[in-house]
């Protein structure tokens, strides 16, 4: 019998978990859904249980705090932070939390997409752990931001240090290249499936299609 696959989602609007609980296990019936309704409770069900992954909206705890980052000191599963937010109202949470992945909330296709991630994080001969891969930044392809723009920003914000001390990233990679690559699949089911690494200001990054920008592992 296949392992279970664990999956933590925590929202405060019931219908989405149990539109979540539905769609994932009956897509796969690997995955066990246990529901939270507010930060508090993911907590408790943390405390109390272990889990392969954090599906979560961007709840807050009683003190303020965000829940993926208050979720990231007790366990080390992967984060995947799944909110109706746009990535620059959750950014500094997601980065706090270090979040695997961030997925916009509209319809029903994005919880697939949001089941995708998950199946991908706790695939156990290649996990992709919130210990070697950490989401920094988004690139939106339908806005007239360049993708290099993006690229160097989210370095910017993840190392804190001003961009007067960054070297051209075309010395290491070439930002137009890259959004011929993506252009193509950006907004569409596989764009999540097309990845392009690269060094640069001496970390390990990821951009997928689908917009992230994550550093990575040199063992991954």
């Amino acid at each position: 019998m296949p392992a279970t696959i664990s999956v933590l989602h925590v929202d405060d609007e019931p219908d989405v978990l149990d539109l979540s609980t539905k769609l994932f296990e009956r897509r796969d019936s690997r995955v066990s859904v246990v529901t939270a309704g507010s930060g508090s409770e993911g907590m408790d069900v943390l405390a109390a249980h272990d889990v392969d992954c954090v599906v979560s909206d961007s709840v807050r705890m009683p003190d303020g705090q965000s829940f993926v980052e208050a979720a990231s000191h007790v366990t080390d599963a992967p984060i995947v932070l799944f909110t109706a937010k746009e990535w620059q109202e959750v950014a500094p949470d997601a980065v706090a939390a270090d979040v695997a992945e961030y997925v916009r909330k509209a319809d029903v296709s994005d919880y697939k997409a949001v089941l995708k991630h998950v199946l991908r994080l706790t695939d156990k001969p290649d996990a992709l752990t919130s210990s070697n891969r950490r989401l920094i930044g988004r690139h939106d392809f339908s806005s007239p931001t360049e993708l290099g723009v993006s690229i160097v920003h989210a370095v910017e914000a993840a190392v804190d240090e001003d961009l007067d001390a960054f070297d051209p990233l075309y010395d290491v990679v070439d930002p137009d290249a890259l959004e011929a690559v993506f252009g193509p699949v950006s907004g569409t089911s596989h764009a999540n499936q097309i990845e392009v690494r690269f060094t640069y200001h001496g970390l390990d990054l990821a951009v997928t299609g689908d917009g992230s920008i994550a550093l990575v592992s040199a063992a991954n």
